[in-house]
């Protein structure tokens, strides 16, 4: 988000604290679990915003905070997350990322311990390849030598697992950001069913068909402003409806 305008800067925020909310809202009730949040950069990388899933407390404002890359708070309620270092390092090594989640997807979790990435395996998970990256240690991201080391673990991938811990995904738009950590966990459960049938890889040939297939279904055409799953999941959201989780 670029803008010398303060008056558009001011409507880009409002914006993005609203797709904050609703992907709060979608990601809470799909990873069914309140520890998380989601970050996107502000405009002019003057810093980051960053939303926690809900507050512990009913009667609390939700918890929506602006600091710097310092960490250092610049506006909103609540204080910066202990792990924002996680935003400041992969913002920093990623300019392509302008959103990321960090959450606790149980699934994701329980094959992360076993060592098994998740990846491509059907229509909806092509963006995750061969695997996405495990970072190897078990801890919370708290300062900066380890949220750079997340960063390098990340490279250029779509989302990681953190060992015992969580994932983090990350994007070019918070709808993005959202829907890479839904995906993941929803991929994680189909794989940890598929494994109980004896499945143990796809072919060789498995993503090029798949992404082939894929470029014929949804040729090139004027880039949409947001996914048919956000608009969809957002809906809901605003109707105060929920959903089946993860359709597993």
């Amino acid at each position: 988000m670029k803008t010398n305008n303060p008056k558009t800067s001011r409507a880009q925020v409002k914006v993005a604290e609203q797709e904050l909310a609703i992907a709060c809202k979608i990601l809470e009730w799909e990873i069914g679990d309140i520890w998380g949040h989601v970050g996107v950069r502000l405009p002019d990388n003057k810093g980051i915003a960053v939303q926690m899933f809900r507050p512990a407390d009913e009667d609390k404002k939700p918890w929506v905070v602006h600091f710097d890359y310092n960490i250092r708070k610049l506006a909103g309620v609540g204080t910066p997350p202990r792990e924002a270092v996680i935003y400041t390092e992969i913002f920093k090594a990623r300019p392509d990322v302008k959103a990321a989640v960090h959450c606790h997807a149980s699934t994701c979790v329980a094959m992360s311990l076993a060592d098994k990435p998740v990846s491509c395996v059907h229509m909806q998970s092509g963006r995750f390849g061969t695997g996405v990256p495990i970072y190897p240690r078990p801890i919370y991201i708290l300062d900066e030598d380890e949220g750079a080391d997340l960063a390098r673990t990340l490279g250029d991938a779509k989302g990681m697992m953190i060992k015992g811990h969580g994932i983090v995904t990350v994007g070019t738009s918070i709808d993005e950001a959202c829907f890479n950590a839904v995906y993941m966990e929803r991929t994680a459960k189909i794989m940890t069913t598929a494994n109980s049938f004896g499945f143990r890889a796809v072919p060789a040939d498995f993503i090029d068909t798949l992404a082939g297939s894929k470029e014929k279904l949804l040729p090139r055409g004027k880039p949409m402003s947001h996914s048919a799953e956000w608009k969809y999941y957002a809906a809901k959201v605003r109707k105060g409806e929920t959903w089946n989780r993860g359709g597993l």
